[in-house]
């Protein structure tokens, strides 16, 4: 039983110690709005984003049109998502329509890293702010 409870204290103790690390690692981020490069596999487009609280809107400047963004910024963690009218670009069920949604993190040089699934294909992204 003893062997039990101080197994079980060293797992606690461990990963509180491993959570302060982990938050440390990431710099203290007031807030993403601004302007950023977002770089997607070759493609890049310039990204506004407006932070209010833990919400965030914006705008993704497509190559077919601009994307207007709503997510969520919160603990180094983001999600946003948008769709564009496509500006003329056709798919397979004949829209012009394309849609996105972006999953990331705040990296420890305070870039943004994550994957993009969209209507024309899936992606990795980076983003860094504009100085």
């Amino acid at each position: 039983m003893r062997l039990a409870l101080a197994l079980a204290v060293a797992i606690v103790a461990t990963a509180h110690n491993a959570g302060g690390s982990a938050q440390q690692a990431t710099p203290e981020v007031r807030t993403l709005s601004g302007e950023w490069t977002f770089s997607a596999e070759g493609y890049v487009m310039p990204l506004s984003l407006r932070q209010d609280g833990t919400r965030v809107t914006g705008t993704l400047q497509g190559f077919h049109g601009p994307f207007p963004l709503q997510g969520e910024f919160r603990k180094g963690l983001i999600h946003f998502a948008g769709s564009s009218d496509g500006g003329g670009i056709r798919h397979s069920d004949d829209s012009n329509d394309i849609d996105l949604f972006a999953i990331g993190t705040l990296q420890a040089d305070g870039s943004l890293q994550g994957t993009l699934v969209s209507t024309v294909g899936n992606l990795t992204w980076h983003a860094e702010r504009k100085t």
